[in-house]
């Protein structure tokens, strides 16, 4: 990718109130010329045992450059934690990111272009200990969650839950529940499910107690300010990948 890797402290910052339309293949030099940024959010998008950045995401971002004409390396895609991506977001056009799931608060915050997948997030437990904490109230639990993560906003916003442990990795977050440092977690299930079998953990089963969301979609994400056009465009290839069925193509790729 001819794109060149920016460092975190040196961002470019404009004012929120700036925006402009824009034709086509002004849309396109501008979409050529993104830094990305992702994080391991399997099997949305994660580096694999081979060290290459792979998952739906990543394919799909390909597909759409191919789509547009346009190249893009994997190899200079930047995986940085979930907080950095966020915070780079807010605060930079010359950045995009993939993937964030769409809800109302962060839509005020960024533009984002969802593909066509549901995702669930839920209160999860070992199934070992699922007997004795459903039992108690879930504001009396302990949870470990991943910092700026869906997870956390949804606690916050459904259950005021107070009782978290913030951690910068899904890996981290799953270890402190794995070894019961907390009571539960807070997360997509088919991206925790994922990482579970990644990690190891064959022998402890993840089970949901509670159900905090079950119609989000990922998303694409750019900054506030971005022209229209490029999201539009991004979104409009996508609507033709996914009438090609190549959007289900690749999501089956990744499934168990």
């Amino acid at each position: 990718m001819h794109l060149k890797i920016i460092l975190f402290c040196c961002f470019f910052f404009i004012p929120p109130a700036f925006s402009f339309e824009c034709s086509e293949q002004q849309a396109k030099d501008i979409i050529i010329d993104y830094q990305w940024y992702t994080e391991d959010y399997p099997p949305y998008n994660y580096i694999n045992q081979h060290g290459e950045l792979v998952g739906i995401y990543p394919d799909i971002l390909q597909l759409i450059y191919k789509e547009l004409n346009l190249n893009i390396n994997a190899k200079e895609i930047v995986t940085v934690p979930w907080a950095r991506l966020f915070h780079t977001l807010e605060n930079s056009t010359k950045h995009a990111a993939f993937s964030m799931l769409k809800t109302p608060e962060r839509a005020k915050k960024f533009q984002l272009v969802p593909l066509p997948i549901m995702t669930k997030v839920s209160v999860m437990v070992l199934n070992e200990n699922r007997n004795i904490l459903a039992k108690r109230n879930l504001e009396e639990l302990t949870y470990s969650i991943v910092r700026e993560d869906i997870g956390e906003h949804l606690l916050d916003s459904k259950l005021n839950i107070k009782n978290k442990i913030k951690t910068t990795s899904a890996n981290s977050m799953l270890g402190m529940l794995i070894h019961n440092r907390v009571h539960a977690i807070a997360y997509a299930e088919l991206v925790a499910y994922f990482q579970m079998n990644r990690l190891g953990y064959a022998n402890k089963t993840l089970v949901p107690i509670y159900t905090l969301e079950d119609k989000l979609k990922t998303s694409f994400v750019f900054h506030k300010n971005t022209p229209s056009c490029v999201t539009e465009l991004f979104a409009l290839t996508i609507s033709t990948l996914d009438e090609k069925g190549e959007i289900t193509r690749i999501v089956k790729k990744y499934q168990y």
